[in-house]
């Protein structure tokens, strides 16, 4: 019996891809390098924004790219943004069932913070978690059990879900379920070959209706 949702934010609740993409261009012309593409981009995100800038940029010294890129994401980072399809009506529905939720994320838990209440979905959740808030970030179990200590809740009847396998990792180190949507960073076939998981849908319409019984409408 399921009481508590932890959610990963980008790629599974929402997509803030495009200022993210942006702010990786901005830092690469600041350091005369070629940019990469928005897919090149959107491949490497991931664990947190600091392995995304040593993903992308091999030898640069990350204490010299990380100002660069929160000083420019921070002024555009609401620009583009979007709640993914379908999440609203899901929130919903879970919060009428009663359901605690909370968003888990490697995101900067301020830049999550400020995003969420940008997009008005923050009034669903009873904490919103993300890196620089602990000295933990996923798939460190450490870092779930903070979260779930904050809230009070039962490992036992909690649940993540996520896009990403970062997210199933997280799951498997403290054996709590994770359900999967390929709505992020992977498509449902390289969500199938880089984890286990068994609970991989195509977005959050699909898993609502298959483990909620959530008919959720497709016209938001």
């Amino acid at each position: 019996m399921v009481k508590t949702i932890l959610f990963d934010l980008d790629g599974t609740l929402i997509d803030q891809f495009s200022a993210i993409h942006k702010s990786v261009n901005h830092v690469q012309r600041q350091l005369g390098l070629a940019e990469s593409s928005f897919t090149q981009v959107k491949k490497a995100v991931g664990g947190s924004i600091r392995l995304t800038l040593k993903r992308l940029f091999d030898d640069a010294e990350l204490e010299t790219l990380l100002p660069l890129f929160k000083e420019h994401f921070e002024s555009i980072m609401m620009d583009e943004v979007f709640v993914l399809p379908g999440v609203f009506e899901f929130l919903e529905a879970l919060k009428a069932d009663g359901m605690q939720m909370a968003v888990f994320t490697n995101k900067i838990g301020s830049h999550a913070r400020s995003t969420v209440e940008h997009l008005k979905i923050d009034h669903y959740f009873d904490c919103i978690l993300g890196a620089e808030d602990t000295p933990f970030r996923k798939p460190s179990p450490q870092f779930t059990e903070h979260m779930l200590k904050s809230l009070n809740a039962d490992l036992l009847q909690s649940c993540l879900i996520g896009d990403s396998p970062f997210d199933w990792e997280t799951g498997v180190a403290v054996d709590m379920p994770v359900y999967l949507v390929a709505t992020g960073t992977h498509s449902v076939n390289e969500l199938k070959q880089s984890t286990e998981s068994d609970f991989i849908y195509s977005d959050i319409y699909a898993l609502a209706e298959s483990l909620f019984d959530y008919k959720l409408s497709s016209n938001e």
